[in-house]
């Protein structure tokens, strides 16, 4: 997604940016409509640095790591970017993860790398449809949260006990 320099250097206020998702680099994300709404407003600080701050909204399709069902999540995460004048007095300061620098002959900045960047972080590393989804039966295979099975397993079998046997010195 890029914002045009000018913009920025006016200042705007609660901007309303629709993205296609496929515009911005592809993390592994899969949106559910293929849009990301991002409102942005644009605030001058000192020596030619801007502040962009906002919010992410967008709807996430995920699958249940127990179930292997397909279900939504939508997500709405603070934005805080900070854009730094590419100059040699600032090439001395500590850059953050959300700072982009640009030179005075710029036209437009990029911020896409960043909003995929945000979206794939607030992604959860173990996505659940529900707390109390039963997952699949490890026999038949079937989503034990819609239907019952008649599956026994093996009473007392543990995964572990034939490591349980291993004599360590």
């Amino acid at each position: 997604m890029k914002i045009k320099l000018s913009d920025i250097k006016s200042g705007f206020q609660d901007r309303l940016f629709d993205i296609q998702a496929s515009s911005i680099p592809n993390r592994g994300t899969n949106f559910k409509n293929d849009i990301i709404r991002c409102t942005l407003s644009s605030f001058a600080l000192k020596d030619n640095n801007y502040d962009l701050k906002g919010f992410i909204d967008t709807i996430l399709n995920h699958e249940c790591v127990r179930c292997l069902d397909s279900f939504e999540s939508k997500i709405s995460l603070p934005l805080d970017i900070s854009l730094q004048f590419n100059s040699l007095e600032n090439s001395m300061k500590p850059e953050s993860e959300s700072t982009i620098k640009f030179s005075s002959s710029a036209d437009e900045i990029d911020i896409g790398t960043l909003l995929a960047d945000f979206i794939e972080l607030e992604k959860p590393m173990n996505p659940l449809c529900t707390n109390e989804c039963l997952g699949l039966c490890t026999i038949c295979g079937i989503n034990k949260s819609k239907t019952s099975c008649e599956c026994k397993s093996d009473i007392g079998y543990e995964v572990w006990d034939e490591l349980k046997k291993l004599k360590i010195k």
